[in-house]
């Protein structure tokens, strides 16, 4: 559960985060110093869903090119070995 939530949710919600973040500190800047606050309904949504999904993209190839085994390793599944269950693995192909 813990990567589905870093590997998808956090980098697409990552721009909205800051951006919101953003006009948080700006709404308090303004009513300090005078002026017009942002308005988080009138956003650049589309951009930030944009930008959103290129992260999620990013981190999910990152992620498929970091793990995993080399080429022509073999999966051997999971059994059981003197009364414990032995979780499935990839290793070295066996000649």
């Amino acid at each position: 559960m813990t990567r589905i939530v870093f590997t998808y949710l956090v980098p697409f919600l990552l721009p909205i985060a800051i951006y919101a973040g953003w006009v948080w500190y700006r709404t308090g800047y303004v009513a300090r110093h005078g002026g017009e606050a942002p308005k988080f309904e009138q956003g650049p949504w589309p951009l930030l869903l944009f930008v959103g999904a290129v992260l999620a993209f990013a981190v999910m190839g990152t992620v498929a090119m970091m793990q995993g085994e080399t080429a022509g390793s073999a999966y051997r599944p999971a059994h059981i070995e003197d009364g414990r269950i032995v979780p499935g693995q990839l290793g070295p192909s066996e000649p």
